[in-house]
């Protein structure tokens, strides 16, 4: 018997998409709007949707912020069997990310002008740029309360509510889209608002069944959270490196959209407007596809399961790579198709184009690797790595290249700027890393930053559920507790826990799989023994089982190991039932 990762690998692939969906979430409603936009109004309605990018994403600063780092916080607190700081974090969360967008919704009328005219445009495409933002300006608040309560549903066992929420509102937003910007009056507007439309209507289906479900773990508090000063600083450090990334993306790319106008002129604007909202679905793909680290590692993480860490990360690392690989293959293939989805037809100016997305794809096996690294040390608290990386990538090595290659090199020369700056800030991550692990800035050896082993597991392994598996389990947990010297009642105390739990759930847990896969750690801590089961069974909290429900059902060694002198926790953490039970091993016999 060994520790394996498969019940792991049956979550990865379902956080995956979750991850997708939820940045498909934060990027599609633009995407989608230029595209609508491009082909019904002309290239003017795309250059106006992408200039109106950096307004939109800081209007989504504290959403990104507070559902990432709450997301992540919540998700180690679960890992840690502490349901009830991390429903005070989602409540924190919840008041201040809708806060934030509030005050744009009053204020707007002043700001919106004041953006305007930092991007230079005038005329028409100025018209279009106000109109945009101000009713988005209006609708952010519900579109944020939305993805908060996202990020926190997919932690929370429900990632399929999530990515049901998040499918809703874009396929709503792209029905209102095409109905609103084709057969009304409204023009740009109405792309603004099919975005919030599709958010409220997906949010009034999926909040009230996420918040009615029994099978959900945090309970959103604001009572209490005055005691809570260390973990809202760890979801404003946890969620940094997201803001950071959207802050970068800002300013980085109001110094772009200004410089090529001012250089290049509106018909090549146009052109990198294309480039710049491509630019944006593959960030969908690629930075959804490492999301899962945050949500399935941060629980694995809490619970200091660095094996099952181990195995997230090359799974991710393999779908992210492969996924670049294939986005692309398809870019070198099919750049005029991606022209055309944004309805550009400037033929003057379209050999230019069709070249830069060319040179643009090779950048995406690279960012795929910098976005892995970005969410990955967050999560494990090295938000320091995670803050650099981000910078680097988005603003103090891109940037400055862009802005020489521009004027080197032209239009073209923007991209193949991308591509280095992707490369350079991947190489210089890795020698800071190494450099701060030799300093002891930095734990452990390796682009992992974990230790090897978690020295404090006595026993880790996997079993499928059955009688004679549960006897097996006992025998190798009564042998390692006697080993490491714990008294023999004490031993055979978890060694009986052992057996009822496992024999319990293989008999019982599952209605119709036959892989009855189960997890089974020993571990000791300061003192004090710990044996968690792990299952994918359906729903049972041994906790709060009573004798006298459903008793034909029920084995009687429950009932017993409840009366035994140990404690006994329990927590459905990534759809998956965790049990723990104590004991303290400095009682002796």
């Amino acid at each position: 018997m060994e520790r394996n990762d498969r019940l792991i690998k049956k979550k990865i692939y379902k956080y995956m998409l979750t991850g997708v969906m939820t940045t498909v979430a934060l990027q599609l409603g633009n995407v989608v709007d230029a595209m609508i936009v491009g082909n019904l109004l002309g290239s003017i309605g795309n250059a106006a949707v992408s200039a109106s990018i950096p307004y939109t994403y800081m209007l989504q600063l504290a959403m990104l912020l507070f559902s990432s780092g709450g997301a992540v916080v919540s998700a180690v607190l679960l890992g840690r069997h502490e349901a009830e700081s991390a429903g005070r974090i989602a409540g924190f969360c919840l008041f201040f990310g809708t806060a934030y967008p509030i005050l744009f919704a009053i204020f707007f009328p002043a700001v919106v002008p004041r953006y305007v005219s930092f991007t230079g445009a005038e005329g028409e495409l100025a018209a279009m740029i106000t109109d945009f933002t101000s009713v988005y300006s209006l609708g952010m608040p519900f579109i944020s309360l939305a993805i908060i309560f996202s990020g926190f549903m997919n932690i929370d066992n429900h990632p399929s509510f999530s990515s049901g929420m998040n499918i809703t509102a874009n396929a709503v937003n792209l029905v209102c889209d095409y109905l609103l910007v084709k057969f009304t009056p409204l023009g740009i507007k109405g792309a603004a608002l099919s975005t919030i439309i599709g958010y409220l209507v997906a949010g009034l289906i999926f909040i009230p069944l996420y918040i009615r479900s029994k099978d959900r773990m945090i309970r959103p508090a604001l009572a209490g959270l005055s005691k809570e000063w260390e973990l809202k600083k760890e979801v404003l450090k946890r969620g940094m490196p997201n803001l950071a990334n959207l802050v970068f993306t800002v300013i980085g790319m109001s110094i772009l959209n200004r410089a090529i106008l001012d250089r290049l002129g509106a018909g090549h604007y146009a052109a990198y407007a294309v480039a710049n909202n491509t630019q944006h679905i593959v960030q969908m793909i690629l930075t959804g596809i490492s999301s899962v680290i945050a949500s399935v590692a941060g629980v694995l993480y809490g619970e200091r399961d660095y094996f099952g860490m181990r195995g997230v990360m090359l799974k991710v690392l393999k779908a992210a790579l492969l996924s670049g690989v294939v986005i692309m293959a398809m870019f070198l293939a099919a750049p005029r198709f991606i022209a055309a989805l944004y309805g550009f037809d400037n033929a003057a100016l379209m050999p230019e184009l069709l070249a830069g997305l060319r040179i643009f794809s090779l950048s995406f096996f690279f960012f795929s690797l910098n976005a892995l690294a970005q969410n990955y040390y967050r999560t494990i608290g090295q938000t320091a790595l995670s803050l650099i990386s981000t910078a680097m990538q988005l603003l103090l090595i891109r940037i400055p290249l862009m802005l020489l290659f521009l004027r080197l090199y032209g239009f073209v020369g923007l991209f193949a700027a991308i591509v280095l700056s992707e490369l350079i800030s991947f190489l210089l991550l890795n020698l800071l890393r190494i450099l701060l692990q030799r300093l002891g800035r930095v734990p452990q050896k390796g682009f992992m930053a974990i230790p090897d082993t978690n020295g404090d597991i006595l026993c880790d392994v996997s079993v499928i559920g059955s009688d004679e598996k549960a006897a097996q389990v006992s025998e190798r947990v009564i042998a390692c507790c006697l080993k490491d010297g714990l008294s023999e009642r004490e031993a055979n105390m978890l060694g009986i826990a052992a057996e009822e739990l496992v024999a319990n759930i293989g008999r019982y847990g599952y209605k119709e799989q036959d892989e009855k896969d189960i997890d089974i750690c020993l571990s000791k801590t300061e003192g004090r023994y710990y044996l968690r089961i792990r299952d994918d069974g359906i729903p049972f909290d041994p906790v709060s089982y009573e004798p006298g429900e459903e008793a034909e059902k029920m084995p009687g060694g429950l009932t017993l190991l409840k009366k035994m002198a140990i404690g006994i926790r329990y927590m459905r953490t990534l759809s998956l039932n965790n049990t723990i039970i104590e004991v303290d091993g400095t009682k002796g016999e």
